[in-house]
């Protein structure tokens, strides 16, 4: 009888993204982010809605929205710092205060193959990422503000943010790997 696969924690699996990016043997292809489907504890995934990530329970007719994923080599690489943005699209996750002081997350024109050719000055598009919890779920801590996380609203359809730990907010995701 076949055993089924190991499916990685996600501490492996980023761990083989800064493995593989450099290796010689197998380069990350230019245009070849690795590619997942994100959702909360509440069975909320993430959706791009008009140039906005938005945390909602999926439906039968709910296009698959996946983030693309790569290292931010000029970081501390224990920690696992990454970028992230929407899977075919020329803008990435960024960490800003705005003008009344809150932290938010914003979707920032940006390629994230630029990002991850010249990564110096990018800390407010980085996030250190790592198993939560437990081996099945993962957390994406801002580098810009140590201590908030990437969350998502308890209620549907409401745009990510950041958040503390201990909150209301989910800041524990699921993952599944895509490419």
């Amino acid at each position: 009888m076949a055993s089924m696969p190991h499916k990685k924690t996600w501490d492996e699996d980023v761990a083989d993204l800064f493995h593989d990016s450099e290796s010689e043997m197998t380069p990350l292809k230019e245009d070849n982010p690795r590619l997942y489907k994100f959702w909360d504890l509440n069975q909320k995934y993430l959706f791009l809605v008009e140039n906005t990530l938005v945390a909602d329970v999926k439906t039968s007719n709910s296009p698959e929205q996946l983030i693309a994923m790569l290292p931010n080599k000029s970081l501390d690489t224990a920690q696992k710092p990454i970028f992230m943005g929407p899977q075919n699209k020329k803008s990435c996750l960024s960490c800003v205060k705005s003008g009344n002081g809150q932290y938010q997350i914003e979707l920032k024109e940006k390629d994230i193959m630029d990002l991850y050719r010249d990564p110096k000055n990018a800390k407010a598009f980085t996030f250190y990422s790592k198993s939560a919890g437990n081996a099945a779920t993962c957390s994406f801590e801002s580098a810009e503000f140590p201590g908030w996380f990437l969350s998502t609203s308890s209620e549907a359809k409401k745009p990510i943010g950041l958040s503390q730990e201990g909150g209301p907010q989910n800041i524990l995701f699921y993952f599944e790997r895509k490419l």
